[in-house]
């Protein structure tokens, strides 16, 4: 029998062996994958313990099921590597709030933590393990002297618990610097910021949906926080509307050269929402320039970059060429669109561009870099959806009229547009 006369000894040397040809089988895969040698794995040395028990698990398996046919063998090997890959992730994402892998991507995936494809893999990697790999491996541990065994064991044991301990406090630290990432990420320069993630580096490559799943959850705790912070400041950066003039000087110094450019202005020929783009602009790049001097940011870029963000010379909700193709998706492609025209009329920094490329963001996939960014696209989407609340409830009061002809329908106010600036910002 497969699992007869196997040794304390024999079976930690076994375990060592077996996740170090899991290493092997990883490390080879993620370094031509990814054109750069990579360190995979949790521990910091060559193994990879999943390998080691899900061979484990292989041969208490044959030794258990040994005279099932071969099928139902298969069947068996597949759902318990299955299982063992699924606790693993499921136990990394409750215990460190980390996920290690994601096959979410994949058809038939669970949860993402484990896939039908890769499930196939592992049954038949248990095939070709159980049939042709264990029996020789066990063999040539087999013949070797006891004591010399004993010895071995001992260091693999004492080496792969002190591996084991740094891994975790690594994973620790890891998660620690995350959650200060959440809590000060406004009280954090850029360099700081990078310098957290670089400090993890190994960890990272290692696990790239780590990296993504991190990154992901980063941003969307900020933008909670930044969407939570915003809403609360409101009625600090919010003017009074009546009587007051509702641009700041500074405001105009800093976005003249762009709101009274030529082409820039032609924007006031499209439509937006319920106002022309031009109009739309206008309100976010006050909203976030009174947002980021509030927050002391870099309020001059934030403006600048909010200004241009839907720099677009089209009808959005009937677009064809020159401008878009009709099959292209504009949430997607009007950044790029607004970025050319920007450049081609105007000299921008890493933020400003950063603004235009991520307003969209989470549609956009890439993530914003900078805190304006994250800013302008907040004020985006929260001035967005205000107006179209606010023709909403206009069209609304419409109906209404419509439906009560006896009554009195009010005079609709017709504000006479500012000579130097239009009109007043509708934040």
């Amino acid at each position: 029998m497969i699992f007869d006369n196997i040794s304390i000894s024999q079976a930690i040397v076994l375990f060592a062996i077996y996740s170090f040809m899991g290493w092997i089988i990883e490390a080879v895969y993620r370094s031509i994958s990814e054109r750069q040698f990579i360190n995979p794995g949790f521990l910091y040395g060559p193994f990879i313990s999943i390998y080691g028990f899900g061979a484990a698990f292989i041969i208490i398996l044959t030794f258990l099921i040994h005279p099932w046919p071969l099928p139902i063998k298969l069947i068996v090997y597949g759902i318990v590597l299955t299982l063992t890959e699924y606790f693993t992730g499921f136990i990394f994402e409750k215990v460190f709030k980390l996920k290690l892998w994601d096959y979410s991507d994949s058809r038939f995936n669970i949860h993402g933590r484990v896939s039908l494809l890769f499930s196939l893999c592992w049954t038949a990697l248990a095939l070709i393990f159980i049939t042709f790999i264990h029996p020789a491996v066990l063999r040539h541990v087999q013949a070797q002297d006891g004591s010399f065994l004993r010895v071995i064991s001992i260091v693999l044991l004492i080496y792969g618990v002190t591996d084991f301990v740094f891994s975790i406090a690594t994973i620790t630290a890891f998660r620690r610097k995350i959650s200060y990432l959440y809590s000060e990420y406004f009280n954090l320069s850029d360099a700081e910021i990078e310098k957290i993630f670089s400090s993890f580096k190994r960890l990272r490559s290692a696990y790239p949906n780590l990296r993504r799943y991190i990154d992901n959850n980063i941003d969307m705790e900020i933008k909670n926080r930044i969407s939570t912070f915003l809403k609360s400041i409101l009625s600090k950066i919010r003017l009074n509307m009546e009587g007051r003039k509702p641009f700041e000087d500074e405001f105009y110094d800093i976005t003249k050269d762009i709101y009274t450019h030529d082409e820039f202005m032609k924007l006031k020929l499209h439509q937006h929402h319920n106002s022309s783009i031009y109009d739309h602009v206008m309100d976010v790049s006050y909203f976030s320039y009174r947002a980021c001097k509030f927050l002391k940011l870099d309020y001059q870029s934030a403006a600048r970059g909010a200004l241009l963000h839907d720099f677009f010379l089209y009808d959005w909700r009937n677009h064809d060429v020159p401008d878009l193709p009709a099959e292209k998706f504009h949430g997607i492609e009007h950044p790029k669109i607004a970025i050319a025209n920007a450049k081609k009329h105007f000299i921008l920094n890493d933020i400003e561009e950063d603004i235009i490329r991520k307003h969209m963001w989470p549609l956009t996939l890439v993530p914003p870099k900078h805190k304006e960014s994250f800013i302008v696209s907040f004020a985006d989407k929260y001035l967005a959806s205000k107006e179209f609340f606010d023709k909403f409830k206009q069209n609304n009061v419409r109906r209404q009229i419509k439906k009560t002809p006896k009554a009195h329908k009010p005079h609709k106010k017709h504000n006479d547009p500012h000579t130097q600036h239009d009109r007043e910002p509708r934040v």
